[in-house]
């Protein structure tokens, strides 16, 4: 019986969860059976819902410094610091112990073929851990990567150079779901060109909903992301308030919670028009229905994969303004299917959005575009024809 086994180590909802839910999908077909693995709150309810066939989800036991970070977490950051110290030193022990504690649980399954799921490389070290065990039980395994990596840290870069040259050789596939994130893990962790396939996200073709009038000639502005810092959002509050003194008519629509939310809250309350600004927190009623509520769709992250909000917005033919970052020029051609700005630029995204507040012409042209895009290349069924395709290639054949 061919079976394939999953891990995953994740602590935060997000895209990657997503990714990983769609790719074992695109994959139910080739394996009468599925085990996915996780550490605790490693994989969501919401998430499990999505998988078009029944998956064994079973909890396994490895330790990382991210996992005793995220126990220490209502620490104060002085006490934090003072445990997490040693960790830093004890990392590359931490790494071979779980490598080990894989090896044995890989064994014990015997599955045909393993796929682990990362974010940004090389951030899950269990993830890493998990490829190495097994290539060491012979196991052919394929590695998901769904954010651009980071450069190796001078103080560890001999340290990263090894797991790096280990996670590369152990693994059959490197799975990436941008071009962007390809290019910058060849130029900054060295890895093989021919081991790493694009695989774009994929949605479910649907067809948009009716746009929904603005009522009282409001003009709503709106962005569907976890509310982090490095998503922007501080950015595109400040674009508002400049644009909002000679806009009456515009509103802002924030939807999601993340690291900023405190201080979003904070400016919302100082900025005079608070009644014209709304942070909606998570979010978990119908995107579609919101998103076909909104006159222009921002995104304004200053660091990207392969973002699902983009796409969302492509399908529901919004016109969009996004950040010129990550693969969302790989959807988004500036001026074709939305207009793209340099990240962490106020005066930018000000342009665009006025550009796009005053032309009628403009807005309904670029919402055409991002809906013809989508149809074209971002469907589901295509990201599931693509993946199937690459695991076909690259891992199955040699099990």
């Amino acid at each position: 019986m061919k079976t394939l086994l999953v891990f995953t180590e994740n602590y935060s909802r997000g895209g990657g969860n997503r990714y990983m839910i769609d790719a074992v999908n695109s994959l139910a077909d080739r394996f009468e059976g599925i085990t996915l693995a996780c550490n605790e709150g490693g994989v969501f309810e919401e998430d499990l819902k999505r998988l078009t066939k029944k998956v064994a989800v079973k909890k396994v036991h490895f330790i990382t410094k991210a996992r005793v970070s995220a126990l220490l977490a209502p620490l104060p950051t002085a006490v934090k610091k003072l445990l997490l110290g040693p960790l830093f030193l004890l990392e590359p022990l931490l790494f071979i112990y779980n490598t080990v504690v894989f090896t044995f649980y890989i064994a014990a399954l015997r599955p045909t073929a393993t796929f682990a799921f990362n974010g940004g490389y090389p951030a899950a070290r269990a993830t890493l851990a998990f490829v190495v065990a097994s290539r060491l039980v012979k196991v052919p395994t394929a590695l998901s990567i769904v954010s651009t990596p980071a450069v190796r840290k001078r103080i560890s870069a001999f340290y990263e150079a090894i797991i790096d040259r280990l996670v590369w050789n152990s693994a059959s596939a490197i799975i990436v779901n941008a071009e962007a994130i390809s290019k910058e893990l060849q130029d900054k962790r060295g890895t093989p060109g021919a081991k790493v396939h694009v695989v774009h996200n994929g949605l479910e073709r649907k067809s948009p909903l009716q746009r929904k009038e603005s009522t009282e000639g409001t003009f709503v502005i709106g962005c569907v992301a976890r509310t982090d810092r490095a998503k922007g959002v501080i950015c595109l509050f400040d674009a508002f308030t400049g644009l909002a003194k000679r806009y009456p008519q515009i509103r802002l629509v924030l939807v999601g919670r993340g690291d900023a939310q405190i201080e979003l809250d904070r400016r919302r309350n100082a900025s005079g028009i608070k009644d014209r600004i709304e942070l909606t927190g998570f979010y978990s009623g119908d995107v579609d229905a919101l998103l076909a509520s909104f006159d222009l769709y921002v995104f304004p992250s200053f660091q990207e994969g392969f973002p699902y909000s983009i796409l969302e917005a492509m399908r529901a033919g919004c016109p969009i303004v996004a950040t010129n970052v990550g693969g969302i020029p790989e959807a988004i051609r500036d001026s074709i299917e939305g207009l793209l700005v340099e990240p962490d630029s106020v005066a930018g995204l000000q342009a665009s959005m006025e550009r796009l507040i005053l032309d009628d012409e403009l807005r309904a042209r670029l919402g055409k575009g991002a809906l013809r895009r989508f149809e074209k290349d971002f469907v589901l069924a295509a990201m599931h024809k693509r993946l199937s395709k690459v695991f076909k290639t690259t891992v199955a054949q040699k099990s």
